[in-house]
């Protein structure tokens, strides 16, 4: 195949992994919680053409010596932590962060995960007169001690402030109330988070890796609060996809389709005209 053949051809399944990109933030306009993701493109790798062997090959050469011929470009995708809007629920279970770089921390089958969507739901507990505090996927809501969040199904109302305290009160007035301090993870390094489905992330390695090495921080807000992480009882945090944007970026990705196909298009016309000349 023909350098120009191979960097169009290149370039076009690239383009179009950004056009899925693209397709899955829209699709993820109105979910809760939802990070974008950015495509960024790099030049693939460089065919460096020296000059050839011999003096005499080079008489009457027109193009510098060490010409370099790239061969397209690569797509990588980065993850768009910016806030998004708050929507107001008024639902007691509903819970929002604010600040761009934490995380709720989530368990499920001895799995560390880390969300933005806080829509909790309370799941009974076999045998037991408690209920566990769970995501809309069932995966359990952490608490400072690492232990999902646990208490009596005979509650009443449950508040938390934005240190992330939260103090459940009971049917029974003489029943004293339960304080749960809820775990968030601030990810210094959020491109290094990875979406597994579900609203859900994770990190490559152990979580005790990733604090050592400065990715991650396990957050006690009632202790360790600069005031840029906080909750927020009765709101969700919104997609950060702007859909403006996201069409924008769409159709001038399908303008560079189109000419990397026009692109194809000419090489094979060239090709063609080449086999049809004589000696």
């Amino acid at each position: 195949m023909s350098i120009q053949l191979q960097t169009a051809t290149t370039s076009i399944r690239e383009l179009q992994k950004k056009i899925d990109t693209i397709a899955n933030n829209i699709s993820n306009v109105n979910t809760t919680g939802y990070k974008r993701q950015e495509a960024n493109f790099a030049d693939a790798l460089y065919q460096s053409i020296e000059k050839q062997a011999g003096p005499q090959n080079e008489i009457g050469r027109l193009t510098p010596s060490g010409l370099r011929v790239g061969s397209g470009a690569i797509v990588s995708n980065i993850l768009r932590t910016e806030q998004g809007s708050l929507q107001k629920t008024d639902r007691q279970l509903d819970f929002a962060i604010s600040g761009d770089n934490g995380f709720f921390r989530v368990a499920s089958e001895g799995n560390t995960f880390y969300t933005k969507d806080g829509s909790f739901q309370v799941q009974p507990i076999m045998n037991s007169n408690q209920v566990n505090l769970v995501t809309s996927s069932g995966d359990y809501v952490l608490d400072i001690n690492n232990q999902p969040i646990a208490f009596d199904r005979d509650y009443k109302n449950i508040k938390v402030n934005e240190n992330g305290t939260l103090e459940i009160s009971y049917r029974n007035p003489a029943k004293q109330p339960t304080t749960i301090q809820l775990s968030i993870a601030e990810v210094s390094r959020p491109n290094l988070l990875e979406k597994i489905g579900a609203n859900k992330y994770q990190l490559q390695g152990t979580e005790a890796e990733n604090i050592a090495n400065g990715t991650l921080q396990v957050v006690n807000l009632a202790e360790q609060n600069n005031g840029s992480i906080k909750i927020a009882q009765g709101f969700l945090e919104m997609s950060n996809v702007d859909l403006t944007d996201e069409m924008t970026e769409l159709i001038a990705t399908q303008r560079l389709i189109q000419s990397q196909g026009r692109a194809i298009s000419f090489a094979d016309d060239m090709m063609g005209l080449i086999n049809t000349m004589k000696s």
